[in-house]
């Protein structure tokens, strides 16, 4: 499961940051997500939240952004992955 939510971030972390010059299959699980290559300003991360929010079904952000799990793509696949099996394992599109 993680791997496939792996594939989904990175292909939404491309798109929703409008990231020209690389694909998804180039970002490496531990690319880093704040203070990385991406050069994520706030607007960008907000419209991150909400891309995956949509892509995944679920609430990612309610009360304090977790920078901890926002640091790599690994980490932040770790806590879709955990909100998923939460809702009831819902599955992937």
């Amino acid at each position: 499961m993680r791997d496939q939510i792996r594939r989904q971030l990175k292909e939404t972390i491309v798109r929703a940051l409008r990231i020209d010059d690389t694909t998804p299959d180039q970002l490496r699980d531990d690319h880093q997500l704040i203070g990385g290559d991406f050069d994520v300003d706030s607007i960008d991360m907000l419209q991150l939240v909400l891309e995956i929010e949509k892509t995944f079904g679920i609430k990612l952000v309610s009360g304090q952004f977790d920078r901890a799990e926002w640091a790599t793509i690994d980490t932040l696949a770790e806590a879709v992955e955990k909100k998923l099996v939460a809702k009831g394992g819902a599955a992937l599109g």
